[in-house]
């Protein structure tokens, strides 16, 4: 019987939502051309979040978490989670305008292996998301990133 529970509590899927914080700077020698900055989807796609022109830019998103913390770390999927399930991330992108043989100007891996249990357990709760500022990120950077709980965050 515990068994069973512990297998049905396995396959619980979590809803979370995340903001990356960045200014929209390129993140090395400016390219010269029209790119389009946000969140990159598994197709591909940029999606540019909210700021005003010349302001901080806030780049929201929703995943799903499955698994529990009986069964190992979580595992996140969504339309913008890219890369094997225990090495998953998120693409902060800047995409060239129009068709290119390589589309991408930069992109950036934001991990999401610095988000444990206790950090989905928070974001759960009404209004709570996780929030991590990206801004001065490089390519190729491997460190993890610092996840901090929202409470209250309306929109």
């Amino acid at each position: 019987m515990l068994r069973t529970a512990m297998a049905a509590r396995d396959k619980t899927t979590r809803q979370i939502r995340l903001r990356l914080i960045h200014d929209g700077t390129e993140p090395g020698t400016p390219l010269g051309e029209r790119l389009r900055f946000g969140v990159q989807d598994t197709k591909g796609e940029v999606e540019p979040g909210s700021s005003e022109p010349g302001a901080i830019a806030h780049l929201d998103l929703t995943l799903s978490v499955d698994g529990s913390e009986e069964s190992g770390p979580p595992v996140f999927r969504g339309a913008c989670a890219h890369g094997p399930p225990a090495k998953r991330f998120v693409y902060l992108s800047w995409k060239r305008a129009g068709t290119h043989a390589a589309p991408w100007g930069w992109r950036i891996k934001i991990p999401l292996s610095g988000i444990g249990w206790d950090d989905i357990h928070a974001a759960q709760a009404p209004g709570a998301r996780l929030v991590a500022d990206v801004m001065g990120r490089k390519p190729h950077s491997s460190e993890t990133v610092a996840w901090v709980i929202e409470s209250g965050a309306d929109g």
